[in-house]
């Protein structure tokens, strides 16, 4: 535990920071000491309010594929999921839940009739700024480490974790050699923000209990007394996600399935004196959307029930104005209809050995399938495109 007494502005306060590691029953016995002897004005906990909920609550938490497949998030999902279950196999092997640390603040706060602040950034916002921070070449290359870290030879066992506790710039220090931009979204940015946090809280009270990784605490620290010194903040740019990129995608998703009309609506129109002609651009389109997405279905391993719904929307939802993932997102929730995900699927879709696992993960299936059936359908477009613009 490191303590600092800063003044806010208003009065001292004295900020007692325990360093934990998430998994690590020395962290939950640790907590649970402090608390209870001090019985400060208020505990402060590294969790936002969603991480709260699903802390507090007794119920599992099944993960939201339809949503998942509706925004297309493909990316934010994965890291998300690759993040929490490489954290839930490491408290498994300890025999201790991620977090323990955590509820057992809320618990002893409760008890004790202390109030509990939750400090740290919305983890969709700090996924968001993470991706849209890396390079495309990063992403790969964390990826492809994350899904590779059983080939690690590093041995994790009680007293690694206490060296992780005790010594945390250590491994910070490893994670900025890896990665300059996860380091500076994932640790730097969220001790800034729980600085700002605790330093407003602080205001009025005499003392506060902080409950945060063990990596976190140093850079805490040196951002209080900063801002102690009158240095600012800002948690605006700290919580900012950019929107340009996506409006630009928008418009030009929107741009392109719009062009695609005109040229498909200009056949028509030009092929119209002529049954022939017409019977042709309208066969071929039909064949060729439709029918390499439902190939794509298929490739995936997708049902029969959804090859032949991609077969029959593919022609259509090409041709309006939305984007062209919408035949994936289509195939995909149909799939989902009758494919139940589990958490075995969940597990099983990082911990698959061989391309043979990864086939028989209904979670994969689903997220293969969308994505298949929308290629297949946006090749049978451009080709159809090709073949028209040819002999217009």
């Amino acid at each position: 535990m490191k303590h600092i007494r800063i003044f806010n502005g208003v009065n001292e306060c004295d900020i007692y920071l325990i360093g934990t590691a998430h998994v690590s029953k020395n962290s939950v016995k640790e907590v649970e000491e402090v608390i209870t002897n001090l019985k400060p004005d208020g505990v402060a906990v590294e969790l936002d309010y969603k991480r709260f909920l699903s802390l507090i609550s007794e119920e599992n938490k099944k993960i939201d594929i339809k949503k998942v497949l509706k925004e297309g998030n493909f990316i934010k999902f994965f890291v998300y999921l690759i993040l929490a279950n490489s954290q839930k196999k490491i408290g498994e092997s300890f025999g201790i839940n991620p977090g323990s640390e955590m509820k057992k603040s809320i618990e002893i706060a409760q008890k004790n009739g202390i109030p509990i602040y939750l400090i740290d950034r919305e983890i969709d916002i700090t996924l968001s700024r993470l991706l849209d921070k890396m390079s495309f070449r990063e992403k790969i290359k964390v990826l492809w480490d994350l899904l590779n870290t059983e080939k690690v030879d590093l041995e994790l066992n009680e007293n690694l974790l206490n060296e992780m506790v005790k010594n945390p710039e250590k491994f910070t220090k490893m994670l900025k050699d890896i990665s300059p931009t996860i380091y500076e979204v994932l640790v730097d940015e969220r001790d800034k923000y729980m600085a700002k946090e605790l330093f407003e809280l602080s205001k009025g009270k005499n003392s506060i209990v902080a409950v945060i990784g063990a990596g976190h605490v140093e850079g805490v620290i040196r951002y209080l007394k900063q801002l102690e010194n009158g240095e600012d903040i800002d948690i605006y740019e700290l919580t900012k996600v950019k929107r340009k990129n996506k409006r630009f995608t928008k418009i030009l998703t929107y741009g392109i399935s719009f062009t695609i009309f005109l040229i498909f609506l200009y056949a028509i129109y030009y092929a119209f004196n002529n049954p022939e002609l017409l019977k042709m651009i309208t066969f071929q389109w039909v064949l060729f959307t439709g029918g390499l997405s439902a190939l794509g279905v298929l490739l995936g391993r997708g049902k029969l029930i959804t090859a032949l719904i991609a077969f029959l929307s593919a022609p259509i939802t090409t041709l309006i104005p939305l984007p062209l993932a919408a035949v994936g997102t289509i195939a995909g929730l149909v799939e989902l209809k009758y494919r139940e995900i589990t958490d075995k699927d969940i597990v099983g879709l990082l911990n698959a050995e061989s391309i043979k696992e990864l086939f028989n993960n209904n979670l994969f299936k689903i997220l293969l399938v969308a994505t298949l059936s929308n290629i297949g359908a946006s090749i049978g477009v451009f080709y159809c495109l090709g073949k028209f613009v040819g002999f217009l």
